[in-house]
């Protein structure tokens, strides 16, 4: 009985690993680890664990904003390129952007030479804070004053940026800034917590932009067709799971107008490697899912904006609508 009851045992976990392989947990930033609160500039040691990977070319880090598009490998400008000679293998010494402030991506991408990912590429993301080691002396607003806007329904990031003690300038809108923002006339310019403005009427309002206990005052001028033009909405779709090496299709087709217009779509990756996206101005874009060892996340925007006509941009903007991705092996 014994003997039948090991031979049964044996059997289960045989088929178990025949049908379940475990999954090797490939290529990942080890250092920094994500949420890692870092200093404007500083010099800050990186490194990936490879688990079983032994046939890597080289480990490539760069730096993105949090919603920043990713650049095409071969246009793209490493923070840092590490070798197996590296110390240590594959990592070392990076220094922060010395602009950056608030959360930033971390890239890694490693060519692999042999095996089954021969000629592609393994990638990990993470996402770490950055703050100023100095403090913030004065706010100003990167644009010709008073401000000017024409298009009723137009979405615009405030251009906003602060000037810090070490003598350098940095953005300072979005809302992982801490920034905070408010406007005098709500019925001329509405702004929310992520500093975007939207044009809702003509007139004049005051935007005032608060920081620590700095704060900047910027006038706006609205000069605009008077029309009853309602902001459409974007909706970028569920998100998704595929398999590497799968077609996917981003697909934008519930984005909606009030009012009823067409409209223009622009699709942008915002997370993860950068993949060739095609079609990305229309409701459906595609791309081809990469081949990855391990679990990882694509991210997409999509905005839509109205028309009058099939060529004319009537200008009212959507807010940004986001769908995740997860490619799986």
């Amino acid at each position: 009985m014994r003997i039948c009851t090991r031979f049964c045992a044996c059997a289960v976990l045989l088929i178990s690993l025949c049908l379940f392989p475990c999954q090797v947990l490939a290529f990942r930033i080890v250092d920094p680890h994500a949420g890692a609160l870092l200093r404007s500039g500083q010099d800050v040691a990186v490194g990936v664990d490879l688990e079983d990977e032994t046939d890597m070319v080289n480990v490539q880090y760069y730096w993105y904003a949090e919603d920043e598009e990713p650049v095409a490998l071969h246009l793209a400008q490493p923070a840092l390129v590490a070798t197996h000679s590296s110390t240590p293998p594959y990592g070392g010494v990076l220094a922060v952007p010395v602009e950056a402030l608030g959360p930033m991506r971390l890239l890694a991408v490693g060519e692999v030479a042999k095996g089954r990912l021969a000629g592609r590429v393994e990638f990990d993301e993470i996402i770490v804070h950055v703050k100023p080691a100095t403090e913030l002396i004065g706010i100003e607003f990167d644009v010709v004053k008073p401000w000017r806007l024409d298009t009723l329904g137009k979405l615009l990031q405030v251009p906003v940026v602060g000037r810090f003690a070490d003598g350098v300038v940095r953005r300072i809108g979005g809302a992982s800034s801490g920034s905070e923002y408010r406007s005098s006339n709500e019925q001329v310019v509405d702004v929310g917590s992520d500093g975007v403005v939207q044009v809702v009427g003509n007139g004049r309002a005051t935007l005032t932009v608060a920081s620590g206990r700095q704060q900047g005052v910027l006038e706006i001028v609205v000069k605009a067709e008077e029309e009853t033009n309602q902001p459409p909405t974007a909706h970028a779709g569920p998100d998704l799971t595929v398999r590497g090496g799968k077609k996917v299709v981003l697909n934008g087709l519930r984005s909606f107008d009030p009012d009823g217009d067409p409209l223009m779509y622009v699709w942008t990756q915002v997370r993860g490697h950068k993949v060739s996206l095609l079609d990305p101005g229309t409701a459906k874009a595609t791309f081809m899912a990469p081949e990855v060892s391990s679990k990882r996340l694509l991210r997409f925007s999509l905005r839509v904006t109205d028309m009058k006509g099939a060529d004319t941009v009537r200008g009212a903007d959507s807010l940004p609508s986001l769908v995740n991705v997860w490619v799986v092996p």
